[in-house]
């Protein structure tokens, strides 16, 4: 096999050598931590990683994709010139690669390993793990249902945006159940925990939160499978299309057509463009145009802070002091990329400090976060895809994730091992 596996189970007296079977897709919770199930395995070294889990690639990329679908003019608003965008292009593009060099030359002097690294898997702890936060979710959910009604899918589908208390928590718990379900070796948890995280993230409606697991998936399988670079890269066009196939369909079931041309104000020329183009062009397309009016609009009076915001609780979140802005009619639904909440505090200065942040964090993920960060990476590649809608990287329900993941890798990866040559197939 690709993978080069072994699983084997431990004993408090001695260790029992060789394959075992797979023991009841349940054992029991209170089972010592000798006892518990290990899986032998090896991720990909640095070099050996597909493309797509570059974080320099990503990053350009998304302006490129942003500024050809800001040429297309898909809505009768869209900012009428390329003066600005390709300005904020070029100054983000630049100070995200001197973050991104600072960072890489200064970590390079205490080099980390280029190989491939073996690990062992705590398989045991980290279906617990996933049972625990199962429960959690299952706890909120109830709470909720008693408390306001049905989830939407059940209910009000119009309440998909408000629905609900705990959402910083539910979330991150149902895409890590999601996303962690794909390094269990029971066929069987694997199935349910992933039908689990799916089915609630279906219930609230949540496009963009079966886009984020879907991508966290793909890029945790990219850093521990061998598989070759060209399966990868089949397996990715796969997954782009089943998201574009997902974002059409849950957007027709809670958007009709007729609304969603005349909210986002597309063009007369563009009503016959197949559904599929115009969610995906437009939502690359509109939030960078939402950036520029705001620079042309907005008027910038000096900080407010209101980028720390969404670290906040919702029930502790401030009045947005930017509101104003946002209810200019060339500014469509909200979303003004990554850099919105920075560029109405800091104006063209936060659009600098925030893309060294980024360049800083993405050299720093290079140099040390791959491979062993293997759940923590693939959530920080998985916010970096999206800067062309939002600001993923600073949300509570985000941190809340990255300290889950952190927890779960800590908990139940052991770096170093048995080297790969002498695995037993399993």
């Amino acid at each position: 096999m690709n993978e080069q596996l072994r699983s084997t189970s431990f004993s408090a007296a001695q260790p029992v050598e060789g394959a075992i079977a797979p023991a009841a897709t349940w054992p029991s919770l209170t089972e010592r931590p000798a006892k518990h199930k290990f899986v032998h395995g090896v991720l990909k070294g640095r070099r050996d990683l597909p493309l797509f889990c570059n974080p320099l690639l990503i990053f350009v990329l998304n302006w490129v994709l942003m500024l050809v679908a800001l040429s297309f003019q898909i809505t009768y608003v869209t900012y009428p010139t390329m003066g600005v965008p390709v300005l904020l292009f070029v100054l983000s593009l630049g100070s995200f690669l001197f973050g991104y060099m600072v960072a890489r030359t200064l970590l390079h002097r205490w080099p980390t390993r280029w190989e491939a690294l073996p690990y062992t898997l705590d398989v045991t702890r980290l279906w617990q793990a996933n049972l625990l936060f199962c429960g959690a979710a299952i706890l909120i959910m109830v709470f909720n249902w008693a408390l306001a009604g049905p989830p939407p899918a059940l209910g009000d589908p119009a309440s998909y945006l408000t629905y609900g208390r705990f959402k910083q928590v539910l979330f991150p718990l149902l895409v890590v159940v999601t996303v962690n379900s794909l390094l269990d070796t029971s066929r069987w948890r694997r199935a349910l925990f992933c039908m689990f995280g799916i089915a609630g993230m279906a219930l609230y409606i949540t496009r963009g939160l079966l886009m984020v697991a879907l991508l966290q998936m793909l890029f945790v399988f990219a850093l521990k499978t061998r598989m070759s670079k060209k399966k990868l890269y089949g397996i990715a066009v796969g997954c782009l299309a089943l998201a574009v196939v997902a974002i059409t369909l849950i957007g027709n079931a809670r958007t009709a057509q007729g609304v969603f041309l005349e909210y986002l104000q597309i063009r007369r020329k563009y009503f016959d463009w197949p559904m599929a183009y115009l969610w995906l062009t437009s939502y690359i397309s509109i939030p960078l145009s939402n950036l520029c009016w705001l620079f042309a609009k907005g008027s910038f009076h000096g900080p407010t802070l209101s980028f720390l915001y969404p670290l906040l609780p919702s029930f502790l979140t401030p009045p947005d002091p930017h509101a104003s802005i946002h209810n200019d009619l060339s500014i469509i639904d909200g979303a003004s990329t990554y850099l919105a909440a920075y560029a109405l505090d800091f104006s063209y200065l936060g659009v600098y400090l925030a893309n060294l942040a980024l360049g800083l964090g993405c050299g720093w993920l290079m140099e040390r976060s791959l491979p062993r960060n293997i759940l923590v990476a693939g959530l920080f590649l998985t916010c970096l895809t999206f800067i062309f809608f939002s600001d993923m990287f600073t949300p509570l329900s985000t941190i809340l994730q990255f300290a889950i993941q952190a927890a779960v890798q800590r908990k139940c990866f052991v770096w170093g091992g048995t080297p790969v040559e002498t695995m037993v197939p399993q």
